[in-house]
């Protein structure tokens, strides 16, 4: 009798542990593991050299002709134009770690100039050089009302090292490494929100 009551105890007590620890696993799934992680896209030399500038649909992860009316961003030079209802601005952030875009203060004027998202060094080294300013993002609301968060990674063609002698020679890079060839990256909350 009291062998059968201490087994009853028992397995009373090893029921509640495990009852226990189910609760508290479930309890500890907060949103954020529940949510999909969004996907980082990495765009690779889309060249604006050839054509004079590229248009492209951030929602459709593609280059299209201007004529398309889902293109969300033109890149001619170092200007970075808006189209088709989408707007854009420009915020201090990395791409990691810029979790909440702002629902105001975006425009359809283009972002240019040097000293926005990116410097050029005129007569600092590497002289007459492109380079992306770290630490800046283009926010861009597409014509969908999606939210983006986009970096731009270099202005040449192969991203190259532009700490190495061959950059700093100006007619090297220009045969090495072409102008106007974008490489960026760009997070799509494709729900509406603006969290990231």
């Amino acid at each position: 009798m009291v062998k059968n009551r201490f087994l009853q105890q028992v397995s009373l007590f090893a029921i509640s542990l495990g009852l226990l620890v189910g609760s508290c696993s479930k309890d500890n799934t907060g949103p954020e593991e529940e949510e999909k992680k969004q996907e980082v896209v990495a765009v690779k030399d889309l060249n604006g050299l050839d054509k004079g500038g590229v248009y492209f649909s951030l929602e459709r992860n593609k280059e299209t002709e201007e004529s398309a009316t889902d293109w969300d961003i033109k890149i001619t030079g170092t200007t970075i134009g808006f189209g088709n209802g989408a707007v854009g601005q420009l915020v201090e952030g990395l791409l990691s770690s810029y979790h909440t875009a702002p629902t105001e203060g975006y425009s359809t004027s283009g972002i240019t100039g040097n000293n926005t998202y990116y410097v050029n060094t005129l007569y600092n080294t590497p002289q007459h050089a492109i380079l992306m300013k770290p630490g800046v993002l283009i926010l861009v609301r597409t014509s969908k009302g999606n939210y983006v968060k986009l970096e731009m990674v270099s202005y040449y063609k192969g991203n190259p090292s532009v700490t190495i002698a061959d950059f700093a020679d100006i007619p090297t890079r220009g045969e090495k490494w072409p102008k106007q060839h974008y490489t960026f990256n760009y997070v799509l909350q494709g729900n509406g929100s603006n969290k990231f």
